[in-house]
């Protein structure tokens, strides 16, 4: 084939060029870059634990319309049909006459039922109810109210179903970039290791070194190898934990931006206890005990009076077809309207309502009590989160100077190793420490922010850490 025209060598570019860079773009695209605050509004929007405290709010939402309804008119309306196919009022004629009494002697049953609407052979009826609440004894208003304080509640659990979300899935990011802190220090060390065994070796055959530091630089790079899977296994774990809180699958890739920083935060412990008491899940609870005393009214009622008027609207035809001719209200319908209003006296109920006041009031105790339980443990858990912070703000401090100290040690034995000064098992001994100061370092950073994060957890948003 000619290239004629260049046709076939811009075929060649469309079909295959074009699509292999296409291919290349959707790979990198795959890729979910993250950073902190986007992984937590990732889980806010799509996690299950917070999917189920938004449809308990929208519970909530209708419950207080149906709590409304009772106060409103209600309106029924019915539309009904009979066809009677015996009836003891069918339209008949009497026994003959008596021959005695001439021919007015007897009578007609249809001209004594005929226009009444017994034995008719069709019936229609076309009505309307309507009633309304006057009086219920506060049953409507204590609904009302109940329905509203547990709609207050339920905000108050949503509010802290997405503080402690934010919390776990902080946590996990956190956890995550610190296992993978892990792999790189482990990777560094087995690097480091492989290096020295390689200049042993080259010092061996120079005869500077001796088959036992080989073989003793040899054991101590094999001694790095499992730690390096034991951090790998960590990491990939940490990162299940969260894609797990992300809904995200395992086949999407993963990187997370935002670095294991540990920034240098002052907060004020008086502000962390008094954040305790606006705790969302205290709230709750507060909502919780006058929902309790709501319900002492709703029982209260039962010994009242209620009081309702009532309307009814009724059409009725009887045409000798089935259906009738024009619509409710024409000249074939007969109209039947009514209103009342009904009264209905509590005499004696069996201590029925009784039980029901002591019921409630139980019921108020018993909320009181679980309030108090909770606060005093929120108490405790402010003040663990406190002392977690103080001791992660010492570690922190004290780890970050033992690393460059470490650093510098490794530095000076290797030089002395270089020189024939230092042996082989005091380099290894320097190496491990550095290892050991570096793990210590990422753990102690990794305490920090699990300890910033559970405090303004604690502190129900009193204070901010992580704001964007």
């Amino acid at each position: 084939m000619r290239l004629r025209d260049g046709w076939p060598l811009a075929a060649f570019f469309l079909l295959v060029v074009l699509p292999s860079q296409g291919a290349g773009q959707g790979v990198a695209a795959d890729t979910l870059r993250l950073s902190l605050d986007a992984a937590v509004e990732r889980a806010l929007d799509r996690n299950e634990a917070v999917e189920l405290a938004r449809e308990a709010m929208t519970l909530a939402e209708a419950q207080i319309r149906g709590a409304r309804a009772g106060a409103f008119p209600q309106v029924t309306g019915a539309l009904n049909y009979d066809r009677t196919l015996r009836s003891v009022f069918d339209l008949g004629s009497s026994p003959p006459p008596d021959p005695d009494q001439g021919e007015e002697g007897g009578f007609d049953l249809a001209d004594l039922f005929g226009d009444l609407p017994f034995g008719q052979p069709n019936t229609w009826i076309a009505s309307f109810q309507v009633n309304q609440a006057l009086y219920t004894g506060g049953r409507l208003s204590a609904g009302l109210d109940i329905a509203e304080r547990a709609r207050a509640a339920t905000r108050h659990s949503l509010s802290d179903a997405e503080a402690q979300m934010t919390r776990e899935v902080r946590q996990a990011y956190f956890m995550t970039v610190h296992a993978g802190l892990l792999v790189e220090i482990a990777d560094e060390a087995l690097a480091l290791a492989e290096a020295h065994l390689a200049q042993v070796e080259r010092f061996r055959d120079r005869g500077v070194a001796s088959d036992f530091e080989v073989l003793q630089a040899r054991v101590e790079r094999d001694n790095r190898e499992p730690g390096v899977v034991e951090a790998r296994s960590a990491r990939r774990l940490a990162e299940l934990r969260l894609r797990s809180l992300l809904d995200l699958g395992p086949d999407v890739p993963l990187d997370l931006v935002s670095p294991l920083d540990a920034p240098e935060v002052e907060i004020d412990r008086e502000a962390v206890l008094e954040g305790v008491l606006e705790r969302p899940s205290l709230r709750a609870a507060d909502e919780q005990v006058r929902i309790q005393e709501e319900l002492i009214r709703v029982a209260r009622a039962e010994r009242r009076p209620t009081l309702s008027a009532a309307a009814s609207f009724s059409f009725q035809a009887f045409p000798d077809r089935i259906f009738p001719s024009g619509v409710p209200g024409g000249s074939e319908w007969r109209e039947d309207w009514s209103i009342g209003l009904r009264a209905s006296i509590p005499i004696f109920d069996g201590f029925r309502a009784s039980a029901g006041i002591e019921e409630s009031r139980s019921g108020v105790r018993s909320a009181v009590l679980q309030r108090e339980q909770l606060r005093e443990g929120l108490v405790l858990e402010a003040e663990s989160a406190w002392a977690e912070y103080e001791g992660a703000r010492a570690r922190i401090r004290a780890r970050r100077a033992t690393v460059e100290e470490a650093e510098r040690a490794l530095e000076l034995v290797e030089l002395r190793y270089e020189n024939g000064l230092a042996r082989l098992i005091e380099v290894s001994n320097a190496r491990l420490l550095l290892e050991q100061a570096r793990t210590n370092e990422a753990d102690a950073r990794l305490g920090w922010l699990n300890a910033l994060a559970a405090l303004e957890y604690a502190a129900g948003g009193r204070i901010r850490v992580f704001e964007p």
